[in-house]
């Protein structure tokens, strides 16, 4: 039989390769392209205003520079493959290249899009460097509690279904019959050339997303005023590979390496010359025991007026009336080992993993265990859950601590079985080994999923949504179960019960509460930015109930120097970032991990390319109503974004290069 003149052409085959090539690049660009209008209408709550077809419309194209580039950059190893092994015919190879990369490629795209609906809906947006704070987590608690809170099992199908869809898309690709492409059969040399640069050219369009002389960079991904639809331009495949590349540049360790703040080959010096304090000694008379207790995902937004009907938070909120409240706080982090470490040691959290690193250098200069110690107090460190969690238990040693207790201490379970033992029964161990002259440090575990505390016997009210007040139900909005907000009640219920017990005991105890980071769960599906970030600082005991101060934006860096100034020897010399409360600044600007607030405007997110603004309004506190309206967006100024670089470069060095 006579063969037609394309069969055996090494150029026929080139092209029918490329255009195989070009059918799963469009497969990759579909599923991306699905997923972002699943995620825009699936997470519509997110979204700080209605979606309109203008946003609608620019996301995705946006997102298609962004798709075609992680499509383009996946399949250009094949090209390259199919440009210099087709000449040499050697054809079978190329396929197989081809094959095999595209099954990877639209295996890992599905998986990490399929995983990206539960890591949007924790953590509300897509991934980013936080992802990796897991590997130094307790992951066997992190598998129990996705397995038994987020029920994952739709994920699970649904990823078995897409994948069995996207192998057979890669074999039907690979066994189509492209007859149509003998019409571009041609023996012209010129033709040839022609349609060659044609394809290269197309290649490398598709590899950068862009036509233009700038690729697709993440810089450039906030085309629309919503923050959320900004962070959805970017594909789960590509915002995987920036949160690998963002941790990998924050985690860099050594003595020659880059302060990632600090741009123009900056440096710092001396950086404790600005940072040392004296203290003015508010209290006459020590206090026999100072309780700092950090609560499990406490924030700010239960303790505002709007929601006091639902009664969650009735204990801190009598504490806060009677002591020193600070409604206005920004967390250290947004995870509880980075910002317990920042209280801890003094140090901000700059993106680095202080629990692995402290431990292999000396004490920071500004641990607040240290700096107790010269004041008197033997120090002590109570967790609800192991030790080994975080390596919680040697970071706490590293920073001088006396003596360590954890749920071991209390027979290693509670009711959850998963994080450790119930607050109540971590409260109690702290009650019974509170001596005198100790300084105590308690971090509770109870907030935190999976929930499934028997609330009943506690004598916990809410049973149902029928149970909330009328303007939280009147709302149009999906409202958190009364069962998951037991857990925060239950905590702050024993909260006070253990208050109220020290209190009676020792009537001079000086008690210093805050959260460790914002829950990320909240009673509607429209928090503000202002709920998303903040959590409260409370200062009670007999003696702070003479003391006034004034309102005023905190943080967590002043937390250590606050209670210096109320229980150190007068013109005592102390470290510290922050500053103490009791002394009012106007105008200050204070910072969190990626976050800044200046008087009631508030930034969060990635300085540098994408984040969110939000000029707080006082009403928001006190009517559902006011909650989330829309304000027009503020760019952060120079002089707020160079302070935060400048903060966070300072804390960079301090971990990794000392006093250095």
């Amino acid at each position: 039989m006579e063969l037609k003149p394309f069969a055996t052409s090494r150029w026929y085959a080139f092209v029918e390769e490329n255009t195989r090539l070009a059918m799963l690049w469009l497969a990759g660009v579909t599923l991306f392209m699905a997923f972002r209008v699943f995620f825009l209408f699936y997470f519509y709550d997110h979204l700080s205003s209605p979606l309109t077809l203008d946003t609608f419309a620019t996301t995705l194209k946006a997102g298609f520079a962004f798709d075609s580039a992680a499509a383009g950059v996946c399949l250009a190893i094949p090209f390259i493959f199919n440009c210099f092994l087709q000449p040499i015919r050697k054809s079978h190879w190329v396929a197989s290249v081809r094959h095999y990369s595209a099954q990877i490629y639209l295996s890992l795209s599905v998986l990490l899009c399929v995983v990206s609906v539960t890591y949007i809906a924790e953590y509300g947006s897509q991934f980013n460097y936080f992802m990796f704070e897991g590997l130094h987590d307790d992951q066997a608690a992190i598998l129990k509690t996705v397995a038994m809170q987020y029920k994952p099992w739709g994920s699970v199908i649904t990823l078995c279904v897409l994948l069995y869809f996207s192998f057979n898309i890669c074999n039907w690709i690979n066994r189509h019959q492209l007859h149509v492409l003998s019409n571009l059969f041609t023996d012209c040399k010129v033709k040839r050339t022609v349609l060659v640069i044609i394809m290269v050219v197309l290649t490398i369009c598709a590899v950068r997303g862009s036509f233009e002389s700038r690729p697709a960079m993440r810089k450039w991904s906030a085309v629309t005023p919503d923050p959320f639809a900004n962070n959805l331009v970017i594909n789960p495949l590509r915002s995987f590979i920036y949160a690998i590349r963002d941790y990998n540049e924050l985690q860099s360790h050594g003595a020659n390496s880059k302060n990632p703040y600090l741009a123009n080959d900056q440096s710092i010096s001396e950086p404790l010359i600005n940072l040392k304090h004296t203290t003015t000694g508010v209290l006459t008379t020590q206090p026999s025991r100072i309780f700092l207790i950090i609560m499990e995902s406490y924030d700010s937004w239960p303790l505002q007026e709007k929601y006091f009907g639902l009664g969650l938070t009735t204990q801190l909120q009598k504490l806060a009336e009677k002591g020193l409240y600070f409604p206005d706080a920004l967390p250290a982090a947004s995870s509880t080992m980075n910002s317990l470490s920042s209280i801890l040691s003094g140090i901000p959290y700059a993106g680095v993993n202080m629990s692995k690193i402290g431990p292999q250098k000396p004490a920071s200069p500004m641990s607040l265990f240290e700096q107790l110690e010269q004041q008197g107090y033997r120090s002590q460190f109570f967790y609800g859950g192991l030790l080994s969690w975080q390596n919680i238990g040697t970071y706490a040693k590293s920073q001088g601590v006396d003596r360590l207790y954890s749920a071991a201490d209390m027979g290693g379970k509670g009711s959850a079985g998963v994080w450790g033992i119930d607050d109540q029964q971590l409260f109690e161990l702290v009650a019974n080994k509170a001596k005198e002259n100790t300084f105590n440090v308690v971090m509770t575990t109870s907030y935190h999923g999976p929930f499934n505390l028997n609330l009943k016997q506690y004598g916990y009210p809410l049973e149902s949504i029928d149970d909330y007040p009328s303007a939280l139900r009147e709302l149009n909005s999906e409202l958190l179960s009364p069962y998951t907000l037991g857990h925060l009640w239950y905590a702050d219920h024993m909260l006070g019960e253990f208050v109220d017990k020290m209190e009676s005991q020792y009537p001079d105890a000086l008690f210093v509460i805050t959260g460790d980071h914002y829950s990320r769960r909240y009673i509607h599906d429209q928090p503000n930015l202002y709920e998303l970030t903040h959590v409260p600082i409370v200062f009670y005991g007999q003696a702070i109930q003479q003391l006034k101060a004034e309102p005023q934006l905190a943080s967590h860096m002043d937390i250590a120097p606050t209670i210096l100034n109320l229980v150190a020897k007068p013109n005592s010399a102390f470290y510290s970032v922050g500053k103490s409360l009791l002394s009012p600044t106007t105008d200050r600007t204070i910072y969190g991990f990626q976050t800044a607030r200046k008087g009631q405007q508030l930034w969060r997110g990635d300085f540098s390319g994408i984040y969110e603004y939000h000029l707080i309004n006082e009403k928001q506190r006190y009517d559902v109503r006011y909650n989330k309206q829309s304000t027009p967006f503020a760019k952060i100024d120079n002089a707020t974004f160079n302070a935060y670089n400048q903060y966070m470069g300072i804390a960079w060095h301090l971990l990794l290069k000392g006093e250095q």
